[in-house]
């Protein structure tokens, strides 16, 4: 039995998203003071992890695809023999047409075939009813699953939305501290996190300082927003949109307000994770 080769899952946005992990913990590894603390490694041991887990999603799915593939083909060649089944009977009916004024022998042998072809039919008809109801369970099965890929593709989307987060934090408290060389390797590291997004259709939108807030494209922390046409202070965390859909708005602060998991009276604050 032939059938068409199913639809492959495209594996290089994991396999990218798996360097990325594996080379942040490399990164995270070699610019540690030896030895590791336990924050560290598990900082490390996660990422190794999640990267594993990522980079045998695509060959699951594959051969999940494959498996439903299969199945679909062997309906499909029990329907075929369902149809000559159907096409067996209407011969048998026109045989005993064809034979209607034979003898008693032969009219109870018609009987008979008449009363046989009759089970098959009933049978036939049965058995089409439950390819039917086969067919309905199948379709919910697969509508399931591919509810289930949407849940999924939407929690990545926050993995990776996070991720750009910290980077974020790292490249601002990089900035902070003053040291060009630092700054520039970070903000390279950003550039290319942002622009291998970008490929999968994941677009960051940044705040400057000094523009003015609009509450269409911008979220503040602030429990009662300031009116519309307000300076930006500084930016908190980029916004988002995936294949032109916005995914999360600009979190932006104004003067004087505190860092997100800072106090008022000062603090950093990098490294909390803005809403979303």
């Amino acid at each position: 039995m032939t059938y068409d080769a199913p639809p492959r899952v495209t594996k290089w946005p994991f396999l990218i998203l798996d360097l990325l992990l594996v080379g942040l913990a490399f990164y995270v590894v070699t610019h540690a003071v030896l030895p590791l603390n336990r924050w560290e490694i598990g900082a490390v041991s996660v990422l190794c992890i999640v990267a594993a887990v990522l980079g045998v999603i695509p060959f699951l799915r594959d051969h999940r695809a494959a498996v439903q593939l299969y199945e679909l083909a062997n309906l499909a060649a029990a329907t075929d023999q369902l149809k000559e089944l159907g096409v067996v009977a209407a011969q048998i009916r026109n045989a005993t047409n064809q034979w209607h004024g034979v003898n008693e022998s032969a009219a109870q042998a018609v009987q008979s075939a008449g009363e046989i072809s009759a089970r098959m039919e009933s049978e036939a008809k049965a058995f089409g009813e439950l390819m039917t109801k086969s067919q309905e369970h199948r379709a919910r099965t697969m509508q399931l699953e591919l509810d289930k890929l949407r849940r999924g593709e939407g929690e990545l989307l926050q993995v990776i939305v996070h991720l750009i987060d910290h980077t974020y934090a790292l490249f601002h408290a990089a900035n902070r501290s003053g040291q060009p060389q630092l700054i520039q390797q970070l903000g390279q590291f950003r550039a290319a996190c942002l622009d291998t997004c970008r490929r999968v259709g994941l677009v960051s939108h940044e705040a400057r300082p000094g523009d003015p807030y609009d509450p269409e494209v911008h979220q503040t922390l602030r429990e009662i927003p300031p009116p519309d046409g307000t300076r930006i202070g500084h930016m908190i965390a980029c916004g988002f949109t995936f294949q032109g859909q916005p995914l999360r708005p600009i979190v932006i602060a104004f003067e004087g307000d505190p860092l997100p998991g800072q106090p008022s009276g000062g603090g950093s604050g990098i490294g909390s994770r803005p809403p979303v």
